[in-house]
């Protein structure tokens, strides 16, 4: 480990000579070896498939390596499950946060270690004033009578990470924490890690954003195909270094992207466009929206301020409450989704193992998935397995995607080759318009790299792009307008040009006075039945 000279730091926990496989013969990871200091921030860094998640797994006692061992204070362990890591000192903050919804705070950050009274009672006071104190020393407050259900993103981490504390947890492993936090939001979260390392603990920090490692942590470690393979402290290292050794190639940086031309009429139209969830909250309270050919247009907002009922509604996956969705002039909303396909509009899910693909079934077939019943690839009702196959060939060889065979299951991909199949598909029918939502979670370097072309190369050729992303950086980046979405209604929109990460990042704060649903629910009143 290349720490400062002449410094050598306990190690708090590592792996030694972890190895671990898979059916078919697939090594996860190779002799891993692994030191983490006490009281230091160490990343841990990798393209998808790199071994991370596994390696997490065996650190949380979830999975048992085949050979090799975990260290915990110098001493070789094994751990029998998380509950075992947790006694041990080790806890994990998943990116899919575990607190019960329609508890309150409070309910959760004591949940399962309930301090009682005599009688048997819960003592909500000692759990309050437990839960105020490590907060405090954080320098973060938090309103413990909230419902999870409402609480703001960054407050239901925060509590995860303190119900962590007050069980004893001197190691924390936060995997991909900043994935869906507003720029505001993360500076909070990396104020609260800065001081907990201050006060001894050790964090184990998993993330595709380099930018990020590289403010917050001291050691960075590199992982490729099962193997770490680097090790370097954060103030001696650069993000192009870390991407050559993630890649084993140099991979170019993505450039601000603009449209040389734009169209003068907009393809899209949307106006008024309003939707309620089954409790009755506005979740989309008086939408309006132009996107135009040739130009990509960016959605930003703190997750759950509309954009998922807004995606819905354009991709016809959701029938609006009130207001219209044109095309070129033509009525839209509510015609479901195969309507918005057959009129154009082509739709990539944020949510590829749920929505985007069907994961068991092959390859080829999710190549032609909502094309199938055309006379193209079935007729009087029976597929043509000849023209199936070489439209798949065709499609996946268009967009270089990696694959052995055309009969394995979607799930035998990587992440960004999964996500290039669904930009295959929809590419195939020559859309006018694509709906894109989080394009990039989840995809490593290369693959982002790769899907931020496609946008532009569609975007070039006339096509117009809707692109809704919690990664500030993909918008600013890639879009020629971005518009900011606050509960539920677009509070602000810059020239894609001219926008800062500030920028941005104040519009979705400044709109978010109340929390998702609240100023709908004042704003507007629910459709009658």
């Amino acid at each position: 480990m290349e720490v400062a000279e002449g410094q050598r730091l306990a190690s708090r926990l590592g792996v030694a000579e972890i190895t671990k496989s898979y059916a078919r013969a697939v090594v996860a990871l190779d002799r891993v070896s692994l030191e983490i200091a006490t009281g230091q921030v160490h990343a841990i860094v990798g393209e998808n498939g790199a071994g991370k998640s596994t390696l997490m797994r065996i650190l949380q006692g979830l999975e048992q390596p085949d050979a090799g061992s975990v260290v915990i204070d110098g001493a070789a362990v094994r751990l029998r499950g998380a509950r075992d890591a947790m006694q041990r000192g080790i806890g994990m903050v998943h990116q899919e946060f575990m607190l019960v919804p329609n508890l309150t705070l409070l309910e959760n950050f004591a949940l399962g270690t309930e301090p009682l009274r005599r009688g048997g009672l819960i003592d909500w006071v000692r759990s309050r004033e437990t839960a105020d104190r490590l907060t405090q020393q954080a320098g973060v407050v938090v309103d413990w009578s909230r419902q999870a259900s409402d609480a703001p993103v960054h407050i239901r981490q925060i509590v995860e990470i303190t119900r962590l504390l007050s069980r004893g947890a001197e190691t924390i492993i936060l995997d991909e924490p900043t994935s869906i936090l507003a720029p505001r939001q993360v500076e909070d979260l990396f104020h609260m890690l800065r001081v907990l390392r201050r006060e001894g603990a050790t964090i184990l920090f998993i993330s595709h954003k380099l930018k990020e490692v590289m403010a917050l942590a001291d050691v960075v470690t590199v992982m490729r195909k099962g193997k770490a393979v680097a090790t370097r402290a954060v103030a001696e290292t650069g993000i192009g270094e870390l991407t050559e050794l993630m890649v084993g190639e140099s991979v170019a940086q993505a450039m601000r992207s603009t449209a040389q031309t734009r169209g003068t009429h907009p393809v899209l139209v949307v106006r008024s466009l309003e939707a309620w969830d089954d409790r009755g909250i506005c979740r989309l309270a008086g939408v309006d929206l132009d996107v135009y050919p040739g130009e990509i247009h960016g959605i930003a907002g703190i997750s759950g301020n509309g954009q998922d009922e807004l995606v819905e509604c354009l991709a016809g996956l959701r029938t609006p409450d009130r207001g219209e969705i044109r095309k070129n002039d033509k009525i839209l909303a509510g015609m479901g989704n195969g309507g918005m396909r057959s009129h154009g509009i082509a739709y990539v899910s944020p949510d590829r193992g749920q929505e985007g693909l069907s994961l068991a079934a092959s390859i080829e077939h999710n190549s032609i998935a909502g094309s199938h019943r055309t006379a193209a690839f079935s007729v009087r009702g029976w597929l043509r397995p000849g023209r199936i196959r070489a439209a798949a060939r065709e499609r996946l060889a268009n967009l270089e995607v990696v694959y052995g065979s055309l009969k394995d299951p979607a799930q035998s991909l990587s992440g960004g080759n999964q996500q290039r199949l669904v930009f295959a598909r929809e590419l195939a029918a020559s859309p006018e318009v694509m709906i894109v939502a989080q394009p990039t979670r989840g995809v490593d370097v290369k693959g982002i790299a790769a899907i931020h072309n496609l946008l532009c190369a569609f975007r070039d050729r006339g096509g117009a792009v809707l692109l809704v992303s919690e990664e500030l950086e993909e918008l600013i980046v890639l879009a020629d307008r971005i518009s900011v979405i606050a509960e539920g209604r677009i509070v602000g929109s810059l020239p894609g040009r001219e926008a800062s990460l500030e920028d941005v990042g104040r519009l979705m704060l400044a709109g978010n006075a109340k929390e998702p649903g609240e100023a709908g629910q004042e704003q507007a009143s629910a459709p009658d039945p």
